[in-house]
């Protein structure tokens, strides 16, 4: 693999250079983009610890230190953990990456682009770093941001657009990342758009309620969900009628990482293995949820010397 540097922008502004308009109307790697994120492991005094940069492995074969990201997360004395990652997330078209800077920020960087700072008073300066977790959206134009409650933020201006609920629990964004599914120990199914406004709810229909992953397509009311880990469910969030299922086979000891939307008819799995030799393998699948056919888009061995790593989405 070829090995170069991403250095962080001079004085580390919020000015943004956006991802090329291809990348984000067919967010599914075009050009080169990020597959996955890798926090490198080394042997200290007999022990794995984390060391090093987070890197960013690309489609191309290319390795990028991501020199200004913090690696291990924080505790509320901003004090390194040691024993996790700080935590960081990929958008589906591989052209953002979302990460705790060194100084606390959280930082949106766009590949081959500028950096997108959210606000300074985003989350508490005693935030517990490794109970805080990022999503963004296939397009990487919005962003989640989990501590006790889910914040969405939109990555060009780093400007909050909404606050969820308390006690709601974000599963993901729409195909198209205009809208949030959740749910919650009421086994209700919850879509709001941005802002936080409710547009519609239901019970899960009873062939797919406790499976999951769940995934909310672009028309903001249909559920894909994978249900004993060979079917493709169907339904409609709000009348909770099955639309229709399909079988799928996955990787042999596969555990899908990640359900998203990304076609009319079509859902991408990601689905990771752990084998003898190798960390993890992951299997990228496309699913079409109308003929039960599926490919694979991508298969992938992560890093050997891995400790931990945050694959794309979508």
């Amino acid at each position: 693999m070829k090995i170069r540097v991403l250095v962080a922008l001079a004085a580390m502004t919020a000015s943004v250079v956006a991802a090329p308009a291809a990348a984000q109307a067919a967010p599914h790697h075009g050009g080169d983009s990020i597959r996955y994120a890798s926090a490198k492991a080394c042997k200290v005094k007999k022990q794995t610890v984390l060391c090093g940069n987070w890197r960013l492995v690309t489609h191309h074969g290319e390795i990028i230190q991501l020199r200004d990201a913090q690696l291990e997360a924080l505790d509320g004395k901003r004090k390194p953990v040691g024993f996790t990652a700080a935590p960081v997330a990929i958008s589906g078209d591989g052209q953002k990456i979302v990460y705790f800077r060194k100084d606390g920020r959280i930082a949106v960087r766009t590949m081959g682009g500028g950096v997108t700072l959210l606000p300074a008073d985003t989350l508490p300066k005693n935030v517990v770093q490794y109970n805080v977790w990022f999503r963004l959206s296939d397009d990487g134009a919005t962003l989640a941001v989990t501590d006790r409650r889910t914040m969405i933020f939109d990555t060009k201006k780093g400007k909050r657009l909404g606050l969820l609920p308390t006690k709601r629990e974000f599963i993901g964004f729409s195909g198209d990342g205009k809208e949030v599914l959740t749910s919650a120990t009421d086994e209700v199914f919850r879509v709001y758009d941005r802002s936080g406004h409710l547009l519609r709810q239901g019970r899960p229909a009873e062939a797919v309620n406790g499976w999951g992953p769940n995934a909310l397509h672009s028309d903001a009311r249909t559920l894909a969900t994978l249900v004993s880990g060979d079917k493709i469910v169907v339904s409609d969030v709000e009348t909770a009628q099955v639309e229709g299922d399909t079988p799928i086979k996955l990787p042999k000891g596969g555990t899908v990482e990640m359900l998203d939307w990304t076609g009319p008819t079509q859902v991408t799995l990601h689905v990771s293995q752990n084998l003898p030799k190798i960390p993890n393998r992951m299997t990228v699948l496309q699913h079409d949820t109308k003929t039960g056919v599926t490919k694979v888009r991508d298969r992938y061995d992560i890093l050997k010397d891995t400790f931990t790593y945050a694959a794309c989405g979508g």
